[in-house]
């Protein structure tokens, strides 16, 4: 038990927010949640070209020497499965954990991928110069390239209607 104790009093949460409108977008939302644990902001995708998920949210548990654990795409802290599996890590019960959605949905070809991640750079640094319309379009290509891609939209969505999306998300649009 001793063990157990050990490996939960090293545990450490990490947030990271995919969000190429940057660390302004993402504060309100740390806020109202109260978090107790740093939130990075990843406003270039690299998680998402490193792991190749489409969408949010995912965990991926990295051990002390940083080998992946455990990783979901689609994860829910609400989901009693998806908790039970970060507990059985933290207890030491298994050393690591094997889901059918521990891969990405679709793999997308060497170079396609570093079109999107281009275009979503791009995309990202035409946003942050104040050209809106710009940043829209590199994303839009990107998405033509990698259509299920979920944090594309994502991207879009907050850039075309922010009001939907600040102060509060509009979950009935």
């Amino acid at each position: 038990m001793e063990r157990n104790n050990d490996k939960q009093n090293r545990f450490q949460l990490i947030s990271i927010a995919v969000d190429a409108q940057g660390a302004e977008a993402v504060r309100p939302w740390v806020h109202r949640a109260g978090t107790t644990f740093p939130t990075l902001i990843d406003s270039e995708n690299r998680l998402s070209q490193l792991y190749g998920y489409k969408i949010v949210p995912n965990v991926i548990f990295l051990d002390e020497a940083g080998i992946i654990r455990y990783r979901k795409f689609g994860f829910s802290i609400g989901s009693e499965a998806d908790a039970n599996a970060i507990q059985q890590l933290l207890d030491g019960e298994v050393e690591q954990i094997e889901t059918a959605s521990s891969a990405a949905p679709y793999q997308l070809s060497a170079a396609e991928r570093e079109l999107v991640e281009t275009r979503m750079r791009l995309g990202g640094e035409f946003f942050r110069q104040g050209k809106r319309d710009a940043a829209v379009a590199e994303w839009r290509a990107a998405l033509r390239r990698d259509p299920e891609n979920f944090t594309i939209r994502k991207q879009i969505w907050m850039a075309e209607y922010p009001e939907r999306f600040h102060p509060a998300i509009d979950y009935p649009w």
